[in-house]
């Protein structure tokens, strides 16, 4: 597994609707610090509105792509180097 590879521990949780102890029930519990859901299917997009709403109620990041995710990971970086900083969008 890649977050193993790279030194993250992880445990296997289960979808909704798998039943048991689910993401939901984790994330209610203040076990997850950060989400990144790319849901495909019909029964995946119905699964993850349960999902988004803990993740806006109790605060946790929340991304639906890996580029989105993929950026958060690069600015969370750059934070704890101390590298961060703002500048304009807009054409300079």
């Amino acid at each position: 597994m890649a977050l193993t590879e790279n030194g993250i521990s992880s445990d296997i949780v289960n979808k909704a609707y798998e039943g048991g102890r689910t993401i939901v029930d984790v994330m209610k519990d203040g076990e997850i610090a950060l989400v990144m859901n790319t849901p495909e299917g019909a029964q995946a997009v119905e699964d993850s509105r349960s999902m988004r709403s803990v993740a806006l109620m109790d605060r946790i990041p929340y991304f639906t792509t890996a580029a989105a995710a993929h950026a958060a990971a690069l600015a969370m970086t750059s934070r704890a180097d101390g590298d961060l900083a703002v500048r304009s969008l807009q054409g300079v």
